[in-house]
């Protein structure tokens, strides 16, 4: 399904302020984790992606070629791939299936049946957590609020302006008009994934710079 909806994550303008995180869990009405009150010794909480946190923006700070200092956020989720691995590598096919109207890979309650580690290892951004009771979770893509017109929470909430949501076709033309301005400054911005993903993330420099999160 190369229709349907996408999101774009353009990290040059994210303020690492959290509050698409503090949305989702509002919306989706997920508890806090125990954990985020300690002091880890960085600004990121909570610690990882769990069954209760389906977004997490992380923080990394690292050294240009230049020697000059960078400074970078990132928003780490599921990426609701075009044609999801999480999805091939269930036993199941009736447990993770694709949204019709928007695209967006939903793991049904079916799934606290399956081999989550199959799962999870299927993921090549490691998205899907596994709660106490089995069952698995991640992002949604807000499905319940698009059907009805409304934003995703986490878009809605941005302050900045770094989430943008709509039809694909859409979404991938504000991308590319975007990552033209960014290249401007930045000759080595990309968009991460953009033919495999819903998703897409704009980075204004190479992607080793960042914590994208991947198997935390």
């Amino acid at each position: 399904m190369a229709n349907g909806k996408s999101m774009l994550f353009d990290s040059t303008l994210c303020l690492g302020c959290r509050s698409c995180q503090v949305a989702c869990k509002q919306w989706n009405e997920l508890p806090a984790e125990p954990d985020v009150p300690i002091n880890r010794g960085t600004y990121e909480n909570p610690p990882r992606l769990t069954s209760n946190t389906w977004i997490r923006v992380t923080y990394r700070e690292t050294e240009r070629p230049d020697g000059t200092l960078a400074w970078h956020f990132m928003r780490n989720s599921c990426r609701h791939c075009l044609d999801a691995p999480c999805r091939q590598a269930t036993k199941n096919a009736d447990s993770i299936v694709v949204d019709e109207q928007t695209g967006a890979v939903l793991h049904e309650a079916g799934t606290k049946n399956e081999s989550y580690a199959e799962v999870r290892c299927g993921c090549p951004f490691d998205g899907p957590r596994q709660g106490s009771d089995g069952q698995l979770a991640k992002c949604r893509m807000c499905v319940d609020r698009v059907h009805n017109g409304e934003l995703p929470a986490c878009v809605k909430a941005c302050p900045a302006g770094a989430l943008t949501f709509g039809d694909r076709d859409e979404i991938l033309q504000v991308a590319e008009e975007r990552l033209a301005e960014v290249k401007a400054e930045s000759p080595n911005a990309t968009i991460l994934d953009k033919n495999q993903v819903r998703v897409l993330i704009l980075l204004a420099e190479p992607a080793s710079m960042y914590a994208l999160g991947l198997r935390d």
